[in-house]
């Protein structure tokens, strides 16, 4: 291959990387714009990327609207984490937990709520969805290490899997379509981890 053809070659690489690139961050914004899982036809007009050349970046509908879920998840990493992640009081500890998970939600739930929806469909956002659980659930192990570290092996496992089934984006989307607010939220949450972590003595 001569560097004619190379250069040419690379150009046309990243013309197809920047088109794919243009489709997925339309789907994104078309999804947290409330239009659902966008239509391949609607994704086109909102790109300027033509339908066909959509099926030429993406295998189907779905692989799109999977790499369109997996790059907005990537984009808002930052807001995974828990400031000073094991560090201060137990009180203390739980306001910071709650006040991140729902901060979190809050950003991220249009996408969270289809990304739920079609990983029955598509394996590979199941396993992500599964991936995504796993990190919480990690992060609350290390954020109540102290508490949970003084309990049998069945009880922690148990008391773990409570925490993080009510912090989990399922309750917090439950919660909100019944009607509840941040505040109200907020305050359920750590009223449950507090009786759930404290010793029963306090």
């Amino acid at each position: 291959m001569n560097e004619t053809t190379s250069t040419e070659t690379d150009g046309r690489r990243r013309r197809r990387e920047a088109g794919r690139l243009t489709a997925i961050d339309a789907a994104i914004d078309l999804i947290l714009e409330g239009h659902g899982p966008p239509t391949a036809e609607v994704v086109a007009e909102r790109s300027g990327v033509s339908t066909a050349s959509l099926f030429r970046y993406f295998e189907n509908l779905d692989d799109l609207r999977y790499q369109s879920i997996v790059r907005f998840f990537e984009r808002y990493d930052h807001l995974l984490e828990i400031p000073n992640i094991g560090e201060h009081a137990l009180d203390r500890r739980i306001r910071t937990l709650c006040d991140s998970r729902i901060s979190y939600y809050e950003t991220v739930h249009p996408v969270s709520r289809l990304a739920r929806a079609r990983a029955v469909d598509i394996p590979e956002l199941l396993h992500a969805v599964d991936r995504l659980r796993a990190t919480l659930r990690d992060q609350i192990e290390q954020h109540f290490d102290r508490e949970l570290a003084a309990l049998r092996p069945k009880d922690r496992r148990e008391r773990l899997a409570i925490i993080a089934t009510t912090t989990s984006y399922e309750t917090w989307d439950s919660l909100t379509r019944e009607g509840l607010g941040r505040t109200a939220i907020h305050r359920a949450w750590t009223d449950a981890l507090g009786y759930s972590l404290r010793p029963p003595s306090q």
